[in-house]
């Protein structure tokens, strides 16, 4: 609007008791002024999000660097446009690690004051840091904030507004994270008839059909999630295309309940076909990738798997942290593939490792924690020290 009336008044200055020959130069140079202006539209914001939701997160990323830059020209910096494109870019930064958390959080402070503690695209972005906060491994910390928002989402926009739905959605996630199974599949359940009772919201239904088949398979429960997976695919591709980061993501679980169900040969083949698409379109840091190659390296052979999970634990112990779950569970495998080459000292720094991390992670009766402590067991066996390596 603001353009708009620029070039309006612009026009105006040509008026009345002008030579023709003025009035018309001064009309051209307006619209010249608006040809070159940059694009602060809706419509231009809607075509950044279309990008990220294809998944083509460079360009989403520049549209919206673009768009930011433009209304803090026009508007001001603390415009509510402004402020739409400056969220959805950090949102982008952060997506991408390219903005500390920091950055986030102080424009989050700018959001409050600005719009409001309970505005909607406040309660949005903080919904999206929590997301940020268990991506990087503080999972404890993102359910404990989920828990606290939740009140004041609900309070604010409804119990089955998209938002509300959204952070109990995040909090499932982190629940599953932490491997609290049995109150992530209650409360993804209950997401689930939420989001019938408030009619079709698909990819939302999608995501929690998704996590409850990622709790099926940590509950060993391989053809529920099998099937559940392969709907949940079927959609995706149909929706957001077969290269989309959420369709890998599906695609990843189901190679894993393969692996459960003890169809080895095609987990190993989906989990290549996976990891090379997102390795190409997220990049070789990304989580999801990361955790694709995790996968596919247990169906490796003995030699190249080692080298997988060097390669794979290096990279997690930076981009994820030294005590994220993921990078706990490969310094498990890591440690139970050198016992099988018969490197038992090393096998045994990385179980002992795996082990500590998970007792303090997820406690000392945790199923996966019991792992390690019989792992690093096997490992100080008697016949484990003859052969050299443990003293």
């Amino acid at each position: 609007m603001k353009l708009l009336l620029t070039a309006f008044l612009l026009l105006c200055t040509f008026g009345a008791g002008t030579e023709a020959a003025a009035d018309d130069n001064g009309k051209n140079e307006a619209m010249a002024a608006v040809d070159a202006a940059p694009d602060i539209s809706k419509k231009a914001f809607d075509a950044a999000l279309a990008l990220r939701k294809a998944g083509k997160y460079p360009e989403a990323e520049q549209a919206f660097r673009a768009l930011a830059a433009a209304r803090t020209q026009v508007l001001g910096a603390e415009d509510r446009e402004t402020l739409l494109a400056r969220t959805e870019l950090m949102k982008q930064e952060l997506e991408r690690r390219k903005a500390e958390g920091a950055e986030g959080t102080a424009l989050l402070k700018d959001l409050r004051r600005v719009l409001g503690a309970e505005d909607r695209t406040t309660l949005n972005f903080q919904g999206w840091l929590i997301r940020v906060d268990a991506e990087q491994g503080r999972h404890a910390m993102a359910e404990q904030e989920c828990r606290s928002l939740i009140p004041i989402v609900t309070r604010a926009l409804g119990p089955e507004d998209d938002e509300t739905l959204a952070i109990r959605m995040e909090l499932a996630g982190v629940l599953l994270h932490q491997r609290k199974l049995k109150e992530a599949e209650k409360e993804l359940r209950q997401l689930l008839d939420a989001y019938r009772r408030a009619g079709a919201r698909d990819e939302a239904t999608l995501h929690a059909r998704h996590n409850l088949a990622l709790v099926l398979i940590y509950q060993q429960n391989y053809a529920e999630a099998e099937a559940l997976l392969r709907e949940v695919i079927a959609s995706r591709v149909r929706g957001l295309g077969p290269e989309h980061p959420d369709t890998l993501g599906s695609r990843s679980a189901l190679a894993v309940a393969y692996k459960g169900d003890h169809n080895h040969a095609e987990a190993e083949e989906e989990l290549r076909r996976v990891t090379a698409i997102q390795t190409r379109t997220l990049g070789p840091e990304h989580p999801d990738t990361l955790r694709s190659r995790a996968n596919w390296a247990e169906e490796l052979p003995l030699p190249e798997a080692v080298a997988e999970f060097r390669a794979v634990l290096a990279l997690q112990e930076r981009v994820l942290g030294p005590e994220d779950l993921e990078t706990l569970r490969t310094c498990h495998n890591l440690a139970k593939h050198l016992n099988a080459q018969q490197k038992y000292a090393e096998a045994l720094t990385y179980a002992r490792r795996a082990y500590a991390g998970r007792m303090k992670v997820l406690g000392e009766d945790h199923s996966e924690t019991r792992d390690s402590r019989l792992l690093v067991k096997d490992l100080l066996k008697p016949e484990a020290k003859a052969c050299g390596e443990e003293k």
